[in-house]
Order: structure tokens, then C-alpha cells, then sequence
């Protein structure tokens, strides 16, 4: 019976990615895959009910609303002018080089978005940053992999990131529920050596596109880009854009509630601005920014149920995976590390090494073994969700920036796969040397 039912779990699992790849809506994928797991585990129909679908709702309510203030947090950032201000005071120290350019945009993005989350800000900051790399010849390509990987580095210290990530492991009691202790020295020494790689991987590819004389865009100043935008820009001082790491300080220095920290962040953020921008109104922005922020988060909320629900459905088949695959898996921290590193490409996709997707399934059952240490394996799942977000082309940062400027997502692929996947080595290697 055991094989009848690991036949129906790997057919289920090849439709799965099939259909992810072919771009059906990957919510009602993931919901439907996640059922057929529960079902396949034993779970009868009340219990895909009042379990699987109402009891990951009720248990996931702080992962949501912590994408829910993460979007608000975000909001108050455009809104202020902090956003704009950091920008374009990037562009400026970037000047017309487009190598420094790429440079500093990378680690502003990553640095900012350390706070900001969702994909609202992603679209807020791009339309901003996007256009004004590929008007002084960049290649649109080399743009928007400049931009996501910048992304992609930053969930190394989201603290919104590490909240909804541990809630796909929620059958984990062992994973803490902030950033302690030993994620975080490892958290930040991964995210500068991160960026620096990065970098390092962008300007590399966009050194082999002006050799290959890619057809690029006329090239104009910095300052003729910044004057094209009609829209009206607040510039902001120093110690009002401080803002956009304060929640971080908060949780990882302090020990602050997640809640708390964004909450403290926001109003820093408005009553900092007010004294030198007084046409904000304080209370008028708390609403409408809460209200922007909570509806942009809509669709993730939405996403990220799903992908709960296949975590719980892969955890509901995991007798009869860690009885079929327990021993073909690797079972030292050396092993699982190396099997990530070498199987990069199936990231892509939401394949079987993404845990919000596919690798839901596979992570479970090496959990269920029970070979590598939990605390290796959390460190180990978050950091690979850092290299996923920069390299699958259905992530939702990626998908609007190849919508946005018009790039196919094999051109995406093409360029952002060889930077992650030696980022990927980089960060990985690192985890193994301080907690292998």
C-alpha cells in the first residue's frame, strides 16, 4: 500500500512543478497539491477542513499579519519620502559610472529592504531604481537581476522573512521565534559577504554583455534622468531615513516583539519627517498607509496560505516518505549541504528545493529522520530561501521586474542562475563552517 501511495505522491509532485512551470496560478496549485497530501497521508474529509485549511489559517495569524505590517512599515516608507531620498542620493554618489551605479543601488536595495517586505515596495523602489540603471546603458537584464538579487540578499536579516518562513515549519517546536542566537551572527556575516558576492557575480555579467556588445539604450547623465521625473520629491535628512533598519535593531539587538518594532519604526518614521516635511498629516498617514499596506499584502497572505497548507500536507505523508526516501537522503550536515549547493537549479520554479513550493515534501521527511541537527536544518532552509528568491523566475519580485522591463525569463535565468548559484556556494559555505 506504502508503494501505491509514494507512486501517487511523486505523480502528484511532477504535476505540481509541471503546472507551476506552465504559470497556473501557484495559490491554487500549492492548495490543491497540499489536500492531495493530506488525503494521501490518511486525513479524511473533516479533517482537510477544520485541520489542513481552517487550523493553518488560525495558526498562521502572526505570520499574516506580519506581512500585513511588514507591507505598512514599507508604505510609511515611501510615503515619507524616505525611500526617494535614499535612492536618489545613491544615484547621485553613483554619478555616470555605471559600475559604481550598480554598486551602491545594490547596497542601498539590500540594506533597505532588510525592513521592507512584500511585493508593493518591490514595485515603489523598482520603478524608481530600474529606469535609471537602464537609461545610462545597462542592460535590462543585468538590471533586474541587479535588483532581485539585491532583494534576495536582504531576507538574510528580514525579520517579516524569518517570521513567515518559520511558520512553514511550524511542526518544528525547536525553531525559536525570533532572530536569536545562532542565526544571528551567522545572519550577518552572510549578508555582507553576501552583497559583496553579489556585486562582485553582477558586474561580471555586465562586463561580459559590453563584450559581447549587447545592444543597449542611449546613454544619458544621472542628473538628466533625475530631471525627467515630474513627480514631485520630498528629500528627507539623515536621521529620518535611519527609519528603514530600526525594526531590525529592535528585534535582533533588543529583543523587541516584531509587532512592536515596525509600530516604534512607523512612528519614528512620520514624527521624524513631520518636522521637516509639515504638509503630513500624522494620523491621516498611519491610515491610509495601513490601509495601502494590508491590501498590497493581499495576495501574499493569499500565497503563503497555500504554501502552508502543502507544508502541512507534506507533513502528513512524512511516515510514508521517511520510510521510502529516509535513506536515500542525505543524513549529515556536510551531505544535505552539499545536495543543496550542487541542485541549485531546482529552486527555480518553486521546485523541490524551495520550501515554499515543491520542497515542501522534501524538507519534511528530512526533518522526520531526524540524521541532521534541527537547528542546522532551519538555518539551512532560510538561507536556501534567500538563494530561491533571486533566481526563480516565478517569484513575484521577478515576475513584475521581467514584466516591467520586458526581459523573457530564460534571458532572466540565463543571467541570475550563474550569480546565485555562486552566492549559494558562498553563503552555504559559510553556514557549514560555523555550524557544521
Amino acid at each position: 500500500m506504502n508503494n501505491v501511495l509514494l507512486a501517487l505522491f511523486l505523480i502528484s509532485y511532477v504535476v505540481m512543478i509541471v503546472a507551476l512551470v506552465k504559470g497556473y496560478n501557484p495559490s491554487l496549485v500549492l492548495l490543491g497539491t497540499g489536500i492531495l497530501w493530506a488525503v494521501l497521508g490518511g486525513m479524511n474529509l473533516q479533517g482537510v477542513l477544520n485541520d489542513l485549511i481552517s487550523g493553518q489559517f488560525n495558526a498562521q495569524a502572526v505570520s499574516f499579519m506580519t506581512i500585513i505590517f511588514g507591507s505598512w512599515f514599507a508604505q510609511v516608507m515611501i510615503q515619507t519620502g524616505i525611500v526617494k531620498t535614499i535612492i536618489r542620493t545613491a544615484v547621485e554618489l553613483g554619478g555616470d559610472n555605471p559600475k559604481i551605479l550598480i554598486a551602491i543601488i545594490m547596497i542601498v536595495v539590500s540594506v533597505m529592504f532588510t525592513s521592507l517586505y512584500s511585493i508593493g515596495p518591490a514595485i515603489a523602489v523598482g520603478v524608481i531604481v530600474l529606469p535609471v540603471m537602464i537609461s545610462l546603458g545597462i542592460p535590462s537584464r543585468i538590471s533586474i537581476v541587479a535588483y532581485g538579487v539585491s532583494i534576495a540578499v536582504a531576507q538574510l536579516l528580514n525579520v517579516s522573512q524569518y517570521v513567515v518562513m518559520r511558520g512553514l515549519l511550524s511542526y518544528i517546536d525547536e525553531i525559536p521565534e525570533t532572530m536569536t542566537s545562532p542565526w544571528t551572527p551567522y545572519a550577518f556575516i552572510a549578508f555582507g559577504v553576501g552583497v559583496v558576492v553579489s556585486i562582485a557575480g553582477v558586474l561580471f555579467m555586465y562586463s561580459l554583455s559590453t563584450k559581447k556588445k549587447v545592444k543597449k539604450v542611449r546613454k544619458v547623465k544621472s542628473w538628466a534622468v533625475k530631471a525627467s521625473d515630474s513627480d514631485e520629491v520630498t528629500f528627507v535628512p539623515w536621521y529620518v531615513c535611519i527609519a528603514t533598519i530600526i525594526p531590525v535593531i529592535l528585534m535582533m539587538a533588543f529583543k523587541v516583539n516584531i509587532f512592536a518594532a515596525f509600530i516604534i519604526g512607523v512612528l519614528y518614521a512620520i514624527l521624524t519627517a513631520k518636522i521637516t516635511y509639515r504638509k503630513i498629516r500624522i494620523f491621516p498617514m498611519i491610515s491610509k498607509t495601513f490601509k495601502t499596506g494590508a491590501g498590497e499584502s493581499a495576495g501574499m497572505i493569499m500565497y503563503m496560505a497555500c504554501a502552508y497548507t502543502v507544508a502541512s500536507g507534506a507533513s502528513a505523508i512524512r511516515p510514508i516518505l521517511q520510510e521510502s526516501l529516509g535513506g536515500v537522503l542525505p543524513q549529515t550536515t556536510l551531505g544535505i549541504t552539499l545536495f543543496m549547493l550542487v541542485l541549485v537549479p531546482l529552486f527555480m520554479y518553486r521546485g523541490p528545493l524551495a520550501l515554499a513550493g515543491a520542497g515542501a515534501a522534501i524538507y519534511a521527511t528530512i526533518f522526520a529522520v531526524g540524521a541532521v541537527p534541527v537547528t542546522y536544518l532551519w538555518l539551512l532552509c532560510f538561507a536556501g530561501n534567500s538563494i530561491y528568491s533571486g533566481v526563480d523566475p516565478t517569484n513575484s519580485t521577478n515576475v513584475w521586474t521581467c514584466s516591467y522591463a520586458k526581459v523573457k525569463p530564460f534571458e532572466f535565468i540565463k543571467t541570475a542562475l550563474p550569480i546565485c548559484w555562486i552566492y549559494g556556494i558562498v553563503i552555504l559555505g559559510i553556514l557549514y563552517y560555523m555550524h557544521g
